[in-house]
């Protein structure tokens, strides 16, 4: 896997600071930016074109599932990976309609996240 440049939106600091070392740890990944909120992160996926955006779905402003949307609606081509501790298949589903292309619980990050950062950018290329 090439260099791949994400962006990661999560209100909370420690969530976004712990995700930002798990992928630094990584070979090829790249945080090239956070957001805080949903408007922040449709202004920075738009400026920063990231091929992975890891997306929380409970956050201030704008929730995560909007911003999914208007992103998607935006940049169709945009990878977007839901990154939550809602555990439901009613939110997996709605996230899928939203435009996200992945979802993973943050309880399973250690062992989800990349392959599914590896399958959002293998989507993306083909």
């Amino acid at each position: 896997m090439s260099n791949v440049r994400i962006l990661i939106v999560d209100d909370k600091p420690l969530v976004r600071n712990g995700l930002r070392l798990f992928l630094e740890l990584h070979q090829g990944m790249t945080v090239c930016g956070e957001a805080s909120d949903g408007l922040e992160a449709i202004k920075k996926a738009f400026e920063l074109k990231p091929d992975v955006i890891l997306l929380d779905l409970s956050m201030p402003t704008l929730d995560g599932l909007k911003a999914a949307q208007l992103i998607h609606q935006g940049s169709p081509r945009a990878e977007i990976l839901i990154v939550t501790s809602h555990h439901s298949l009613e939110a997996a589903r709605l996230a899928a309609e939203a435009g996200a292309s992945g979802y993973v619980t943050k309880s399973l990050v250690t062992t989800d996240l990349l392959p599914a950062i590896e399958e959002a950018v293998n989507r993306h290329a083909a």
